[in-house]
């Protein structure tokens, strides 16, 4: 403490600190003080109600106090100086509903916080044993100061007006003892004061329901998809069995029993050594060079990369640290966390909450009493996950070098889709040659869970993986620990001593490698699928694997016996478990002179299909089984929205049929191809859905983009098109996909020429797709919704000898035209410019024999006229007798590019037409979108109905250079409400009920104008009734004072937007919207004979309610310069004054 000679100090010396706990007494508060500024720098103390003032020596300390804090009790307290004391309660926090780009407006007020909370932490670093330790108690210090920073304006805002109340009641008393004008006045006081409390109160709570409804309603979040009314009960843990059979509903008994059902599956199992080293020989090895990259040291920027991938709205793990927060601090806390990571490394183990996982269970398929039946997902903190993540980005890179192409999962540019396709069409071979086959589905019992630690690592240094990268995953599995999550309470922590995390970002890869060695063994040792030699396929496939779900090939009892002792071995080594009760098997063809192997653990063959991946596969009736209550399902979807489809908005409409309904059928819409009625039949139901009444405008239309004019609803047809031209895509221009081979084969057998990919150059009329499964001739007729042409400046390239010689549009040889010579030259096997070249460098004559063809010179008619035909620069190239001797049929040479336009026929665009082939320009066929190609697939498909749309009804009135081209999206840009956005659409679509439109229908019904004698015309309704003269004067005043004139075309099409104007466009959408909406309510209002129908006053009431509620909350998020940015611009509206008062123009 200072002397007592030293000068009384100002309130600007002074500090106040307020502790969470009441009972912290002076002495611990001048202490914490101390610790920041030094004790020889405090003055004095006092205790002034739950607070205590501390002054000290200069105001540069105060500042520093109220920057860094304090922690007292080892919870961090927040410090406020003296000199600005604080008379007004406001209602702060983040209110729960605030979507991610105002959360990011508070947390900038938060960040002075948490920039102040680092300095003060920083310097206690040196107090811990180790970083790992005081990142861990930092932790805890943030999430307690979020708990009490959400609560805190609450808090004090009860406490006050808990003590207005208890005063204003002592008042009341006193008054009827004795009559005293001052304590009336006082009274009045204290009552106004009372009433301002909960009025701030009462606007908070309306400002927060005003911003839901306009920023939430209708969009992709959270708060709209929970609207969803649920007819089925929610699958909820109820009851657990127990192993004696007992049913049990307590939370205690439930818990325990999921104790000791975890503690087992996760415990420790011996495992054979001998197992594991057997199976892990012969795997792939990584490079050198490739093992250096994955030991490398974790740098901050695949940290900073691992935390710009994360996603959003995630549960938090046991701290209670979301991955928003570390994304917004991640400038602060980025190279602390990289710290602590690095001594993690030295030391072998993480921190404690990073090796505690919270057990979330889902319901599974089955009896959801067992246990077994609900799948773990482990809720892992977010630091954890950044390193998890990081780790997963290194491993991705060299997944594709180990892992063969029949698995898929968790490797880049695979997809489930194709092990869907592989079956399917290998299913479609088998039946088409008459091949003999069996396919086993294998069932691994909680295949993640059962894992072994040993054997996992085991197998990582088998693939040639380094110290360095394995250590790295070893600490993630380190000591590692797991609480159940059961009713309201976590189970004590749990030893994971075997298993891999799901829910972890690398536990996916990590499987893959894991099971792999059981794969590689069963390719080895399996004789696999046998097809005959004309097919043309040198590696016979095996299996099929997704994760642990493994579909396996066997041809005799041996491949059966093998696969028991594969298996068995693998079982050993790794702990795994094959569910045989739940595996499945299908035979697959006549097996009429071979015996029919016999299968273990009481599986028995199946004949009709296989359920894949979620799709059933096999016959047409069995696929059949896709579609069963498809539409019934789709129907009852939509039906748990019908409540709410009055509030809705077109926008939300679209948003629930699009993505919660349309594409609950994408899985199987992809693979396979639905019967024919089924498609339009769900089609109506969902364009039914967005109408809820009269069809005001063509499905058609409405399937187009909401920068087109339509709503962007799902055209279920051009979606399965756009489907069809992504498996183009990879069969011409992927080397990988394990179906590709089998698609190949498919397709050879369009018209007997041998083409596969040529079948994409070829003129569609001349194509015959008879014989050619449904699929794959779906796939051809998408194909032929784009037109082609080859590059002009095509290099050349081995591909020059895959062409095809018959109806190529890049070979137009005349004598070609001949379907007698195709016909020979096809059973001669001379289909392709390669066939011909060769035949021309060895002995056309041999080939004439083989053709049957009556002279030589025809053959040689035919070489000259295709060698004149090629390009120039294709010509050289294909006459090159060495180049034509190394190419060998069928081989992986590169697919020419294509330039693909939309087949439309002979449609032309014409003005004043809706349909525009402007936009999507797709250019080369495989840098084509899938957004770009679904848009193109909706217009090409929908022409018909399409082409006699117009862009307006208002052409007539407006003349015909206006057009709304370029104002549709501006029409539904914020800050306009979606329903008055929908009300501008349906204006420029016409689709208003007018008295005119009304009265056509029911001649009974007058067609005047309820506000004059005119007739109720549309153009009538919003332009021309004389009542609307006023409205256009403050109109233009309002455009002049933005810097635009007024126009009818701009006041009903809305501006063309332009990103240098936004804000001047922004605002005059939101004053055309709003003075519509006005039309509308007004007229609306006479009809029902309630409510006001004066037009200019209901008008500036829309206006002035609106800018007040945004600056209310504006206001409240401490964000007033957004406000001015968006409402006050030009100061047309209105202007935020220099005393930050909202201030009104209208």
């Amino acid at each position: 403490m200072a002397s007592s000679e030293t000068p009384p100090p100002s309130l600007r010396q002074g500090v106040r600190i307020a502790p969470h706990d009441s009972s912290v007494s002076v002495e611990e508060a001048l202490l914490a003080a101390g610790e920041q500024v030094g004790h020889g720098n405090l003055v004095f103390a006092s205790r002034v109600n739950k607070a205590v003032l501390v002054f000290v020596k200069s105001e540069q300390m105060v500042h520093q106090l109220v920057a860094s804090g304090v922690i007292i009790r080892d919870l961090y307290v927040q410090v406020s100086p003296l000199s600005v004391p604080s008379t007004r309660v406001t209602v702060s926090g983040v209110p729960p509903f605030i979507p991610n780009e105002l959360l990011e407006v508070e947390l900038r007020r938060f960040g002075k916080f948490a920039s102040g909370f680092k300095t003060m932490w920083a310097l206690r670093k040196s107090e811990f044993g180790s970083l790992m330790m005081w990142w861990e108690v930092g932790k805890a210090h943030i999430r307690v100061f979020c708990q009490q920073y959400t609560s805190h304006s609450t808090s004090k805002l009860k406490a006050a007006v808990e003590d207005l109340e208890t005063s204003i009641r002592d008042l009341e008393l006193g008054l009827q003892r004795d009559s005293n004008p001052s304590a009336g006045q006082l009274l009045q006081k204290k009552r106004l004061e009372l009433s301002s409390f909960l009025q701030e109160r009462v606007k908070g709570a309306l400002v927060r329901c005003r911003f839901l409804e306009i920023k939430e309603m209708d969009a992709p979040t959270p708060f709209f998809f929970n609207l969803e009314r649920s007819v089925a009960q929610r699958k909820q843990m109820s009851c657990l069995k127990l192993p004696g059979g007992r049913v049990t509903s307590s939370p205690e008994e439930m818990r325990d029993h999921a104790m000791d059902f975890y503690t087992n599956l996760f415990g420790g199992e011996q495992c054979s050594i001998e197992g594991r080293e057997e199976i892990l020989e012969g795997l792939p090895q990584l490079s050198p060079e490739e093992k250096a990259a994955l030991d490398l040291e974790l740098t901050l920027e695949e940290l900073t990369g691992a935390v710009n991938q994360m996603a959003s709205g995630r549960a938090p793990g046991i701290d209670g640290l979301s991955g928003e927060f570390l994304k917004h601090f991640w400038g602060v806390l980025g190279a602390d966390l990289r710290g602590v990571f690095a001594e993690c490394f030295r030391t072998g183990s993480l921190p404690v909450s990073c090796r505690r996982a919270v057990l979330s269970l889902l319901p599974k398929k089955g009896d959801l009493a067992l246990l077994k039946n609900w799948r773990p997902v482990a809720l892992l903190t977010v630091d954890y996950k950044v390193l998890s993540r990081a780790l997963s980005n290194r491993l991705k890179g060299v997944l594709e070098m180990v892992i063969q192409q029949d698995q898929t999962y968790c490797i880049p540019d695979r997809t489930i889709m194709d092990n869907i396709f592989f079956m399917r069409d290998v299913m479609d071979v088998c039946r088409a040659h008459g091949v003999n086959v069996g396919v086993v589905s294998l069932d691994q019992e909680k295949a993640f869970d059962r894992v072994d630690h040993l054997y996992l690592f085991s197998a990582l240094r088998a693939y040639g993986i380094g110290e360095g990268f394995l250590a790295w995953v070893g600490l993630l599995y380190n000591g590692a620990q797991c609480l159940v999550k059961m009713g309201a309470g976590l189970s004590r922590p749990i030893p994971v001593q075997r298993g891999i995390r799901q829910g972890c970002p690398i536990s996916g890869q990590l499987y893959s490698l894991a099971i792999e060695p059981l794969l590689c063994r069963l390719r080895s040792k399996l004789s696999g699928l046998s097809l005959p030699a004309s097919c043309g396929l040198e590696c016979p496939p095996t299996l099929s694997a997704y994760a642990d779900d493994v579909s396996i090939f066997v041809s005799s009892q041996r491949d059966v016996q093998c696969l028991q002792d594969t298996l068995s071995l693998y079982e050993r080594a790794s702990s795994a478990r094959v569910n045989w009760a739940k595996s499945s098997a299908l035979l697959l063809g006549c097996w009429r002179e071979q015996v029919v192997p016999s299968l273990p653990g009481g599986l028995q063959w199946e004949t009709e299909g296989l359920k894949v991946l979620g799709v059933f596969l096999g016959t047409e009736a069995f696929k059949a089984r896709n579609w069963e209550g498809a539409k019934e399902k789709v129907c009852a979807r939509l039906s748990k929205w019908k409540w709410l489809l009055p509030q809705m908005s077109y926008r939300g409409r679209v948003l629930v049929a699009n993505t919660l309904v349309a594409s609950t059928l994408w899985h199987r819409l992809m693979a396979l191809t639905p019967p024919r009625n089924l498609v339009s039949s769900i089609q109506q139901e969902i364009v039914d859905f967005f109408w809820s009444g009269r069809h005001w405008v063509r499905a058609a239309a409405l399937y187009l983009p909401l920068a087109e004019g339509g709503q962007g609803l799902i055209c279920i047809q051009s979606k399965i098109a756009s489907f069809r031209l992504r498996t183009v895509s990879r069969l011409l221009y992927d080397c990988g996909p394990s179906w590709l081979n089998f698609g190949k084969l498919l397709l050879r057998s369009v018209g007997r020429f041998g083409y596969h990919k040529q079948l994409f150059l070829l003129n569609p009329e001349e194509l015959d797709l008879s014989g050619l499964t449904p699929f794959y001739t779906s796939v051809l007729q998408a194909w032929h919704t784009f037109k082609f042409t080859r590059a002009t400046s095509e290099m050349p390239g081995m591909w020059v000898f895959e062409e095809p010689l018959f109806f190529n549009g890049l070979l137009r040889a005349r004598t070609l035209q001949s379907a007698s010579l195709r016909t020979s030259l096809r059973e001669a096997g001379c289909t392709k410019v390669g066939h011909l070249m060769k035949a021309k460098a060895t002995s056309l004559e041999a080939l004439r024999r083989r053709s049957n063809t009556s002279s030589i010179r025809i053959l040689d008619q035919v070489v000259k006229e295709v060698c004149a035909a090629l390009p120039e620069s294709l010509r050289a190239f294909a006459e090159d007798a060495d180049l034509c001797e190394q190419w060998i049929e069928d081989g992986d040479y590169s697919f020419p590019s294509l330039e693909v336009t939309p087949a439309v026929g002979d449609w032309h665009e014409g003005a004043g037409q809706l349909l525009t082939l402007r936009t999507p320009h797709l250019g080369t066929f495989q840098a084509c979108g899938k957004k770009e190609t679904y848009n193109l697939c909706v217009k090409v498909l929908n022409l018909r109905s399409l082409a006699g749309v117009r862009e307006s009804r208002w052409a007539e009135f407006l003349g015909p250079d206006s057009s709304p081209k370029g104002s549709w999206r501006c029409l539904y840009k914020l800050p306009v409400e979606k329903r008055t956005a929908d009300l501008q659409w349906r204006i420029v679509h016409g689709a208003i009920a007018t008295n005119r439109y009304r009265a056509h229908l029911d001649p009974e019904l007058g067609e005047g104008c309820i506000f004059c004698s005119e007739v109720e015309t549309l153009e009538h309704l919003f332009v021309q009734c004389p009542r609307l003269s006023a409205l256009f004067v403050l109109l233009k005043s309002w455009f002049q004072g933005l810097g635009e004139e007024f126009s009818f075309i701009l006041f009903i099409f809305g501006p063309k937007y332009s990103a240098k104007k936004k804000g001047v466009h922004t605002l005059l959408n939101f004053l055309s919207g709003a003075a519509k909406m006005a039309i509308w309510l007004t007229r609306r209002n006479r009809v029902q004979g309630v409510g006001s129908v004066a037009l200019l006053p209901v008008l500036r009431g829309l206006l002035k309610a609106r800018l007040r509620v945004e600056y209310t909350y504006y206001h409240l998020m401490d964000n007033i310069q957004a406000f001015s940015h968006m409402w006050a611009v030009g100061g047309c509206l209105c202007s935020v004054g220099g005393d930050g008062e909202l201030r009104l123009h209208i």
